[in-house]
């Protein structure tokens, strides 16, 4: 009867739920993120605004140690953003709300947390549009 409540205990112990420190350690394998507040971009054809576009901006920290640098720069790298949108638009990156070279955009998003955060302190730039809107009339 003892061997049968042992293998009972073993077998519970293998198929439970993940421990405190299991299931910590997933949550730091994680990445840390830190997302800069939605950028309205305009879409120009022939010198009028058409709509805006919002982009979603969202940096995959690879140095997690860093989060709270980060976040303290929200603002700065808001700025940052801003401009390299609109360097995007004068270079032909972004064309009518329709980002044509991501590549070239998303190098100078990296460049620009390099001069803010720090080297090898974001490991991927993620960025997606959120909404459009039309142009007031």
């Amino acid at each position: 009867m003892a061997r049968l409540a042992r293998i009972l205990a073993l077998f519970l112990a293998l198929f439970a739920a993940p421990s405190a420190a299991q299931a910590a350690e997933g949550a730091a394998s994680a990445p840390q993120v830190v997302r800069i507040r939605p950028l309205m971009v305009p879409s120009v054809h022939h010198g009028q605004i058409e709509k805006y576009v919002a982009y979603e901006v969202t940096l995959e920290l690879a140095d997690p140690g860093k989060l709270a640098a980060a976040q303290a720069l929200i603002p700065r790298l808001h700025d940052a953003a801003m401009a390299a949108f609109y360097e995007g638009i004068e270079e032909g990156w972004i064309v009518r709300a329709s980002i044509i070279n991501g590549q070239a955009l998303r190098k100078r998003l990296d460049e620009m947390c390099e001069r803010l955060i720090g080297k090898g302190v974001v490991g991927r730039v993620l960025i997606s549009p959120s909404a459009r809107s039309a142009s007031a009339p």
